[in-house]
C-alpha cells in the first residue's frame, strides 16, 4: 500500500469523490501545513464548514502504540478533531479525537474501530466514517462516544476554573489570580514551543522548569521581570510585576502544571501542550472567569447583567467565513464589543493569509496586520488585557521562525488598536480620539464584527438608553445589541461588511417596537442575511435568556439591495456534541424589505417554517380578519388574570373576586373546567384585575404550551377567577357558541402550525403564547362560522370533547373540520400537518423523530405521493404524459435516500414501486451517475439536497433524516421541479 491507496481510501469514503477533493480536504503538503506539531504531520485532512477536522495519516508498517498516542494527544490538543485515521498496509484504525489523554500509550483505549481487510472494510468503513456519513449524522449516532465534552476546551476550561477558584479561596484578588494564570499560560505556551529554552530559563531565574520556577517566589519574579523586559507590550507591563503572589499561590499553579491533585497530591498525567492549543481557546478564557465570579446575594453575576456570552469557536468560523470570503486581506477590522478577543485572533490569522496567499507569512506581514488591520474596543480593561494577550500568542503562533526571544517585542496594543471605554463614546477619550477620528471625522473600517451584549437591564436601563438615542431612530425595546450595531456603522462605509451576534427578540417578536428597531437597522444595512441560531440555544449560548440569530449584511456583493436571506440551522444530535452545524438549501428563504414591511409576521416565519407556510399565511391573513379585530367589534379583548403576588406586593383590592371559584395553573384540560374549584377568599392581590375580567361566557387560554404543541383552550360558562398563568376574553352572552367554536379552532393543527410560526416566543425562545400572539390569528366570520356545516360539527365534537379523553382519532376529527371551516385545499392541509409536526420538535421527543432514518414503506412513500400529486396536476392539463415513482428501499442505516420519478408517454396511473437497489448505496448512485452523466458524489460535496435531472426521468438523493422527507418538502421539491421545467419548456 502507498500513497495512492491513501488516495483510494479516500476516494472510497467520499473525501475524494470522482478524482476531485471534496469541499475542505486538502492533501499533501497543504494538508501538512494547515496544522503545526511537534511529531504529527498529516498526510490528509477534511474540514466541514463548522471546522470540525479529521485526519489521515498513512504509515508504511504499523506505528507504534507510543507514537499513536503521542499523535493522538497532539490532535486532542488542537480540539477540532473528532476523528484521526491511522492507515497502514495492513489495516486501517479509527480513533477519537476528543477523547481525553490520560496516559503515555494510551491509544487503544480511544480506538474506535479497526478494519483489518481493507479491500473488503472500504465499504463498511465509509457506512461508518465516511463523508456522507460525518455530514449527514449517521456517525454520531453510531458512535456516542465522540463527544466534545471531553475535548480539550471543556477540560482546560474546567482546570483553569478549579485553579481560579483555589486561588481566590487562598486569598488571591481575582483579576490578580487571572493575571497570574494568564502570564503562567503565555510562559508556558513560550517553553513549549521552544521559543524559551531551558537555557534561557537557566540563564534569567536559576531553573530549567516552569513549575520549579513557581515553587521558588524569587525565581518567579525574576521571570516575569525578564518577560516584560524581553517581550514589551500589554502582556507584562511593568505594574503587573511589582507584586509576585504569594508562595502558597504560586505553588498552587506549580501544581496545576505538574498535574498534581491538591486534595490527595496524587500525580497525575498532564495533557496540555499549549504550543498546539489553539490560540482563540485561550481567548475564551476570559469569558470563563467572567461567569466564575459568583453573584452577591443569588443576584446574576456582573457578565450575566452585561451580557457576556462565551462565543464558540464554530459560531466564530461561521461568522468570518461569511464575512471575509473572496477579500484581499488588506482590510481592516473592528469589534466593538471585543471582549478578549476571539473574533480578532481569527480575523489576524485570516487576514495574514489572504495577504500571503497561503505561502508562510513573514515576520513584517504578520506584525503590520496586527498594528494596522486589527481594532477592538471593550468596557473591561480584564477583557482588553486578554485580548491582547491573545493576538500576541497568534502572532507568534503565525510566525514561521519566532527566535531569539529578543527579536520579538511587541509594539504595545493597548491604547494604540484596542481601547478601554464605552464603545459609545469611546472617540471622546484621549486614547479614542487619537485611534478612531481623522480629520474628517471617525475612522472607517471595512469588517465590523463581534458578539456585543444581549443584556436586558430592566425598565431603568431602558429609559437611559431612550434619552441617548439619535432623534427619528426607533429604540430598541430590550436589550441593546441593535443600539450597538447602530453605533457602529457610524464606523463603516458603503461596502463595509457586518456579521454580528445578536439577541433574534427583537427580530422575531411581534412587538412593535422591536419590529420598528429591527426593521430601521435592516433597511440601514441592506442586504442582509438573518442566521436563526435558537435550535443550538442549549449549547450554543447556554448561559443566555434569549434566542440567537447571525446578522449579515452587505457581505454578498451580488445580493438584491433590498433582499433579506433568511436562514434557518436545525437541531441536530450531532450539534452540541461537535459543536457543528447543518444547512440545507431547504433552509434558506429569501424575502424582501418590503414584504417584511407589508407583513411583519413574515420574518419569523421564514425563520423557523419553509416556502408553502409562507405562502399559506399570506393567503389566510389576506383572506380572514385577525382574531384581535373580530373581538374589537364584539368590544372585547384578551386579558390577563390575576397575580397573588408576595404579601408585601398585595397591595390592591381584591374583595370584588371573593366568593368566585378560582382557576389555578393545573386545573384545566382541553376544552374542560372542572366544576368543584376552590373558592377565591383574599381581599387583596398584588394585580387583581378588573371584575368584568372573569365574566362568562369566558374563553380561556393557558399560557404556557405543555408537553405538545397543541394550546390548552376552554371555555367557563360561569364566572371564574383565573391566575395569571391564563389569559382570557369575556365574550358577550350572546356569542357564547363562538367562544366554543374558539376553543376547537385555538386548540387545533391549524391554530398550533399558525403560533409556531408567527409567535413571538413559542418555537424559538420559550414554549408560550402571549396575548398577541392569539390575537394575530386569523379566524372566519364567527356568525357565520357556528351556522356553516363545518362549525355546526366542530361545536358537537367540542361539547363531546369536555367530557371523555382526547385521543389521535378525536384530534384528528378536531383538525378536519377546522380544515373544512378555512375550506384547506389538500395541499394546505399538508403543510399545517406537516406544520404541527415542527411545533412538536420544541420538545426532545419531537427533536429526536426529526432526525430519525425515514423509513422507506412509510415516510419515503408518503413523499413520493405527495409530490406525484402536484406533478400529475400538471400533467393532466394536457393529458398526453404522467410520472410514477420508485422508492429505493435502501438499508435503515445508510446515509443517504433516493427516489426516482419517471415521465411516460400517455394518461396513466402515478404509481410507486419499492425498488430492491442492485449492490451498495455507493453503487448506486455511481449507476446513476453515469445514467445521467453527473457526478454524483461529486454534487453531494457541494449540495446536501441534489436534484439530478434527466431526459424523463428525475432523482432526488437527501439525506436519510425525516425532516428532510416530509410531505411539505415533497411539494416544494414539486415546486421547484414545475418552476424548472417551465423554464425549460419541458411542461
Amino acid at each position: 500500500m502507498n500513497s495512492a491507496t491513501l488516495e483510494q481510501v479516500l476516494a472510497a469514503t467520499g473525501y475524494l469523490p470522482d478524482g476531485q477533493p471534496a469541499a475542505g480536504l486538502r492533501l499533501g503538503a497543504e494538508a501538512q501545513s494547515s496544522r503545526r506539531g511537534r511529531v504529527f504531520t498529516p498526510d490528509a485532512l477534511w474540514r466541514s464548514a463548522s471546522s470540525l477536522t479529521i485526519y489521515f495519516k498513512f504509515e508504511q508498517s504499523v506505528p507504534s502504540e507510543d507514537l499513536v498516542s503521542q499523535w493522538r494527544r497532539e490532535v486532542w490538543n488542537e480540539g477540532f478533531a473528532p476523528l484521526l485515521w491511522v492507515i497502514s498496509p495492513q489495516r486501517i484504525d479509527l480513533y477519537n479525537g476528543f477523547g481525553a489523554p490520560v496516559k503515555d500509550g494510551d491509544a487503544q483505549r480511544h480506538l474506535i474501530r479497526r478494519f483489518e481487510n481493507i479491500e473488503k472494510s472500504l465499504q463498511q468503513l465509509d457506512e461508518l466514517a465516511g463523508r456522507l456519513a460525518i455530514e449527514t449524522g449517521q456517525f454520531w449516532t453510531q458512535v456516542p462516544t465522540v463527544d466534545r465534552k471531553t475535548s480539550v476546551d471543556q477540560r482546560l476550561l474546567s482546570d483553569l476554573a478549579s485553579l481560579e477558584h483555589d486561588l481566590v479561596d487562598g486569598k488571591l484578588a481575582r483579576s490578580a489570580a487571572q493575571a497570574l494564570i494568564g502570564r503562567v499560560i503565555f510562559t508556558q505556551y513560550l517553553i513549549d514551543r521552544q521559543i524559551v529554552s531551558a537555557t534561557r530559563l537557566k540563564r534569567a531565574c536559576g531553573y530549567t522548569v516552569l513549575p520549579a520556577i513557581l515553587r521558588d517566589r524569587s525565581a518567579t519574579a525574576q521571570l516575569f521581570a525578564w518577560l516584560a523586559q524581553t517581550f514589551n507590550g500589554d502582556m507584562f507591563p511593568p505594574s503587573s510585576v511589582e507584586t509576585t503572589p504569594a508562595t502558597h499561590h504560586l505553588k498552587r499553579v506549580a501544581e496545576f502544571l505538574e498535574a498534581v491533585d491538591p486534595q490527595s497530591g496524587q500525580l497525575n498525567f498532564f495533557p496540555y501542550q499549549f504550543d498546539v492549543i489553539p490560540v482563540e481557546l485561550i481567548s475564551s478564557i476570559y469569558e470563563q472567569f467572567a461567569h466564575a465570579e459568583p453573584g452577591i446575594g443569588g443576584q446574576r453575576t456582573e457578565a450575566l447583567r452585561n451580557g457576556v456570552h462565551y462565543t464558540r469557536l464554530s459560531v466564530v468560523s461561521l461568522v468570518l467565513d461569511e464575512v471575509m470570503d473572496g477579500l484581499s486581506g488588506q482590510e481592516s477590522v473592528l469589534d466593538l464589543t471585543c471582549g478578549s478577543g476571539v473574533f480578532l485572533v481569527e480575523a489576524l490569522r485570516r487576514l495574514v493569509y489572504l495577504r500571503t496567499e497561503g505561502q508562510p507569512p513573514t515576520r513584517e506581514v504578520i506584525r503590520s496586520t496586527l498594528y494596522e488591520q486589527v481594532y477592538g474596543v471593550d468596557i473591561s480593561e480584564a477583557a482588553i488585557r486578554v485580548a491582547a494577550f491573545s493576538l500576541y500568542l497568534a502572532a507568534l503562533e503565525l510566525d514561521p521562525d519566532p527566535q531569539p526571544p529578543q527579536s520579538l517585542k511587541f509594539r504595545p496594543l493597548i491604547g494604540k488598536t484596542l481601547l478601554i471605554g464605552d464603545a459609545r463614546s469611546v472617540e471622546r477619550h484621549a486614547d479614542g480620539k487619537a485611534v478612531l477620528t481623522t480629520p474628517t471625522g471617525l475612522k472607517q473600517f471595512d469588517l465590523i464584527v463581534g458578539n456585543p451584549p444581549w443584556s436586558f437591564k430592566g425598565q431603568a436601563g431602558t429609559e437611559v438608553r431612550r434619552k441617548t438615542r439619535t432623534a427619528g431612530v426607533p429604540a430598541q425595546p430590550r436589550g441593546e445589541g441593535l443600539d450597538f450595531v447602530l453605533r457602529a456603522t457610524e464606523f463603516a462605509h458603503d461596502q463595509t461588511r457586518f456579521g454580528v451576534i445578536l439577541s433574534a427578540t427583537p427580530f422575531f417578536s411581534r412587538s412593535g417596537t422591536g419590529m420598528a428597531a429591527a426593521l430601521h437597522l435592516m433597511r440601514a444595512l441592506a442586504p442582509v442575511t438573518l442566521v436563526n441560531l435558537s435550535n443550538l440555544c442549549s449549547w450554543l449560548f447556554a448561559t443566555a435568556t434569549m434566542p440567537a440569530v447571525v446578522l449579515f449584511a452587505r457581505h454578498r456583493p451580488k445580493q438584491r439591495a433590498d433582499q433579506v436571506t433568511v436562514v434557518q440551522i436545525p437541531w441536530t444530535p450531532s450539534g452540541a456534541r461537535t459543536h457543528s452545524f447543518e444547512v440545507a438549501p431547504s433552509d434558506v428563504i429569501e424575502l424582501s424589505l418590503e414584504e417584511i414591511e407589508r407583513q411583519p409576521l413574515k420574518l419569523k416565519a421564514a425563520a423557523v417554517g419553509r416556502r408553502r407556510d409562507l405562502l399559506l399565511l399570506a393567503e389566510l391573513t389576506s383572506t380572514h380578519q385577525s382574531l384581535s379585530d373580530q373581538f374589537a367589534l364584539l368590544d372585547t379583548k384578551f386579558s390577563d388574570g390575576l397575580t397573588q403576588g408576595k404579601p408585601a406586593k398585595q397591595t390592591r383590592d381584591a374583595s370584588e373576586m371573593k366568593g368566585l371559584e378560582f382557576l389555578q395553573t393545573n386545573d384545566m384540560q382541553h376544552f374542560h373546567i372542572p366544576n368543584n374549584l376552590p373558592i377565591y377568599d383574599q381581599s387583596s392581590a398584588q394585580w387583581p384585575r378588573s371584575r368584568d375580567t372573569y365574566r362568562a361566557p369566558l374563553l380561556i387560554v393557558k399560557e404556557m404550551v405543555v408537553g405538545h404543541p397543541r394550546a390548552l383552550v376552554a371555555v367557563a360558562n360561569r364566572d371564574v377567577v383565573f391566575t395569571d398563568s391564563f389569559f382570557a376574553a369575556s365574550l358577550p352572552s350572546s356569542h357564547k357558541q363562538s367562544a366554543h367554536l374558539l376553543a376547537a379552532i385555538l386548540s387545533s393543527a391549524l391554530a398550533s402550525w399558525f403560533f409556531g410560526l408567527t409567535a413571538s416566543e413559542f418555537g424559538i425562545y420559550k414554549r408560550k403564547l402571549l396575548m398577541r400572539d392569539v390575537g394575530f390569528l386569523p379566524v372566519p366570520d364567527l356568525r357565520a362560522s357556528a351556522k356553516s356545516p363545518a362549525g355546526r360539527r366542530l361545536l358537537d365534537l367540542e361539547k363531546v370533547l369536555r367530557k371523555q379523553e382526547i385521543g389521535a382519532q378525536e384530534w384528528n376529527a378536531v383538525d378536519e373540520a377546522v380544515f373544512d371551516l378555512y375550506e384547506l385545499s389538500d395541499a394546505d392541509r399538508v403543510v399545517v400537518l406537516d406544520g404541527l409536526l415542527r411545533a412538536g420538535w420544541q420538545w426532545e421527543d419531537g427533536r429526536e423523530a426529526s432526525v430519525v432514518p425515514s423509513d422507506s414503506r412509510s415516510e419515503m412513500v408518503a413523499y413520493a405521493q405527495t409530490f406525484l400529486s402536484v406533478m400529475n396536476g400538471w400533467f393532466s392539463a394536457r393529458n398526453k404524459r404522467h410520472m410514477r415513482a420508485e422508492v429505493m428501499d435502501l438499508p435503515r442505516g445508510a446515509a443517504l435516500r433516493v427516489v426516482r420519478f419517471v415521465v411516460e408517454d400517455g394518461p396513466g396511473e402515478a404509481t410507486i414501486s419499492l425498488v430492491n437497489p442492485q449492490g451498495e448505496l455507493h453503487d448506486m448512485l455511481t449507476r446513476i451517475g453515469q445514467r445521467l452523466k453527473v457526478k454524483i458524489a461529486t454534487a453531494l460535496s457541494a449540495e446536501r439536497e441534489l436534484r439530478v435531472h434527466g431526459r424523463n426521468e428525475l432523482v432526488i438523493i437527501k439525506p436519510a433524516a425525516r425532516r428532510h422527507w416530509m410531505r411539505v418538502a415533497a411539494l416544494e421539491d414539486a415546486d421547484t421541479v414545475v418552476a424548472e421545467s417551465f423554464l425549460g419548456g419541458d411542461v
